[in-house]
Parts: structure tokens; sequence; C-alpha cells
């Protein structure tokens, strides 16, 4: 039986995902930090699910991406904008092979919906879903959904990365490399328990170098 135009596009769809997916796990393997390890299976398991889905996991893989879409975009802006422009260019300049690999990893993940919002939303593929009598869903809202997360996260994210904590961060990471650097929080870890502890990393930056510094203190 020769296959229907509607499964030659998901098939097609779902292993370029997955092939795309297995250079998302490799970019990873290789970026994390040493003693860490990041495992991102998530694009070669929606690449799967493309493939070998329903019309129900179809129509759900279709939602999740227009979800996806405006977080995946302003993360991607937002991610470099809200860093100092001298550390952006310090980054380009230190660490060229680390800032190419993120800036490509964000837009593979954008690159990614963008296609499974394409391919998903095709002609045959809607149709042969009107064929089994299913209802073709309204992505207004998965789409305006993402978009209030993705401004909800970023505004919090400005917040975190400027308030009282921050500076504290800053102010150690200066203790203890000294003058003659310019300095910016760019992550703060809240860790709760019998002694609730904040880290933070400080990314320290001139004309000679740049230095990412760990600090930790107890909140009182």
């Amino acid at each position: 039986m020769s296959k229907t135009q509607d499964r030659i596009i998901l098939q097609r769809t779902g292993a370029l995902v997955f092939a795309l997916g297995i250079v998302e796990f490799y970019l990873g393997w290789t970026s994390a930090p040493p003693g860490t390890f990041r495992f991102q299976i998530f694009g070669m398991l929606i690449g799967l699910l493309v493939v070998f889905g329903n019309s129900r996991a179809i129509s759900g893989v279709r939602w999740l991406a227009w979800l996806a879409l405006l977080p995946a975009a302003v993360f991607l802006v937002s991610t470099y904008a809200l860093l100092p422009a001298s550390l952006l260019l310090a980054q380009m300049r230190f660490v060229p092979g680390q800032f190419t690999i993120e800036v490509g990893k964000q837009l593979l993940v954008v690159a990614v919906v963008i296609l499974l919002i394409r391919q998903l939303g095709s002609a045959p593929v809607l149709a042969a879903r009107a064929a089994e009598g299913r209802k073709v869903r309204n992505m207004r809202i998965p789409l305006a959904i993402g978009g209030v997360l993705a401004l909800s996260v970023t505004i919090m994210e400005a917040r975190v990365l400027n308030n009282a904590d921050a500076a504290k961060a800053v102010q150690l990471a200066a203790a203890h490399v000294g003058p003659g650097y310019e300095y910016f929080t760019n992550r703060l870890f809240y860790q709760y328990g019998k002694q609730n502890i904040v880290n933070a990393r400080v990314q320290a930056w001139n004309e000679r170098e740049l230095i990412e510094i760990p600090v930790r203190w107890e909140m009182p």
C-alpha cells in the first residue's frame, strides 16, 4: 500500500526533527560544564512521536509547537539583550566556540519549532485529520499562552539579575578577584532547607580575559 501524502510529510518531518535532536544532544553534551552532563533528548522524542504517533499525538505536538514559538524567539533575544554590551563582546572574543554553540542551540530550537508548525499545519495533514472527524484546533490559544509565559519569565529574569542578591554576588566576586574588571551576575540559584543558601555565578572581564567566579552565602 502506497503512503498517503500526509504520512510522507509526517515521516520526513519526524526524521528531520529526530536528526536535529541528535545534534542538540551532541551540542548539549559537548558544551556542558566539567563534571556535568546535559541529558537533552526532547528533540529526539518529538521526532519519534511525529513519525510513529497517531493523529491525537500529532495534534498535541502541533499545539506544543505553537506554545513554544514565542518563548523560543523571545528567549533567543533576551538571553543576550539582558547582558551588558561589553560582556557580550568579551564572550565573542574570549570564548567564541562556546558562544557560537549557545547561539546555535537556540537557533536550532527556533528552527525546529517553525518546521513543526509549518509541516504539521500543512494542508494534507490537516485534511487527514478532518477526514478522521477530528476538529482542527485554534492555535491562537497556545500562541497567546506562550507569549504570556515568555514575557513573564523575561521580566522575572531581568529583575532577578538586577536585584540585591545579584549586587551582593558582584561584591563578593570583586572582593575575591580585585579591581580592574567589570562584573555581572549571570546566574542565581536559591537553595532552601535547614540552611537557605544563595548560589551565584559572576562573570568578570577586562581587555585581557573573561572569567567566571562562583560565590555562595547563607541567607539570614
